[in-house]
């Protein structure tokens, strides 16, 4: 049998150990709930009469909803199903890339740093970031939303961000959309329940707001592929829906993610779980890299390095994986991203692994 091609690393997404499988034992290249799968899913899975499976999930997607609905404080005939967050970037992307200028104002802009699926879908789009030179803030990605709206008939971005892992509060994201009636600003949540005292914006009284959000980080479940759009838009809601398959989520996805977003006790035990361990991870990561290179304040937090591949195939060497970002994608820093470990053991080894780099390798 042919082995599978090595993806180079700077192309890997979390979690993608292809021709690392056979040495990896520690990996810290994943963004969903480390602690998952959520095991309500795995119960109602090993429930399911596959019998079940004869027929098409006829009510599959809006029992889905219902239960997406119950958990944000929405009425679901606001929500779209769909598989994970991936589908709506893609759908929207095409579907505002028909946009023309208005009013003297471009039709799109991506709030950077970004998610890579993200910025690669708009691959038209204007970039709107910060300067190399400064240091990742909140106050400072709030500030870009403002202006890119300003600017911009559609304003995309993710919060918490993708991959620094920085959180703008929703009252103040909620100010902003207020503030540019005419502009449209699509957020993409798919970290939010990791921040602590955050809420979602999904619910929001104002019609130029879209939330995307997906089950599968929260809950340890991102290969089941279940999201939600959410948005009171009536035109991007007619053109997304048009896109909805008869079909979109399978009764085995329908059926673990409904069984999950129901395990309440489990979600919130895990969440203040992974808050401490993010703690320490902070702390760790500030110690043996300097702590004005570390970003984020949810369950990873992201490395600011200028040359990241030589200490990303050091951690592997060691049986260690992170996602590695090399500075080539447009939009995105350079540096690594890591997940938080989940025990004193994980946090030793990527201790270890990190004060065994060569010294040339670490930043000065």
């Amino acid at each position: 049998m042919t082995a599978p091609p090595v993806v180079p690393r700077q192309l890997r997404q979390g979690g993608d150990l292809t021709g690392l499988e056979s040495k990896i034992t520690l990996d810290l290249s994943l963004c969903a709930n480390p602690y998952g799968p959520a095991p309500a899913a795995r119960k109602a899975v090993d429930s399911l009469d596959f019998a079940e499976l004869v027929r098409p999930p006829y009510d599959a997607a809006g029992q889905f909803l219902d239960a997406c609905a119950k958990e944000l404080g929405v009425d679901a005939a606001q929500l779209i199903p769909g598989r994970g967050v991936t589908e709506f970037i893609t759908l929207s992307s095409q579907i505002l890339a028909a946009k023309k200028p208005e009013g003297g104002r471009q039709p799109v802009a991506v709030v950077t740093p970004e998610y890579s699926g993200t910025v690669t879908a708009f691959d038209y789009a204007d970039l709107i970031g910060p300067s190399p030179e400064a240091p990742p803030s909140a106050k400072a990605r709030e500030a870009l939303v403002d202006r890119a709206m300003e600017t911009h008939q559609v304003v995309v971005l993710s919060n918490p961000s993708n991959p620094e892992g920085l959180y703008i509060d929703a009252e103040q994201l909620l100010s902003i959309a207020v503030g540019h009636p005419t502009s449209l600003l699509i957020v993409d949540e798919s970290y939010v329940a990791f921040q602590r005292d955050a809420r979602t914006l999904a619910g929001a009284d104002v019609d130029n707001l879209v939330v995307w959000q997906s089950i599968g980080k929260t809950y340890g479940l991102v290969g089941l592929r279940a999201g939600i759009m959410w948005t009171r838009h009536q035109q991007l809601t007619k053109d997304i829906r048009k896109y909805v398959p008869t079909w979109p989520l399978t009764l085995p996805t329908t059926v673990a993610s409904v069984a999950a977003l129901a395990d309440t006790d489990w979600r919130d035990d895990t969440l203040r779980r992974i808050r401490t361990d993010a703690y320490l991870a902070e702390i760790l990561l500030g110690q043996l890299f300097g702590a004005s290179r570390i970003s984020g304040s949810v369950h990873f937090r992201f490395v600011r390095l200028d040359n990241p591949a030589p200490v990303a195939a050091h951690l592997e060497a060691q049986g260690i994986a992170v996602r590695t970002f090399d500075g080539t994608l447009p939009g995105h820093p350079s540096g690594i991203r890591v997940l938080s470990p989940t025990n004193a053991a994980q946090r030793d080894r990527l201790s270890d692994a990190v004060n065994s780099c060569p010294a040339g390798l670490l930043p000065r």
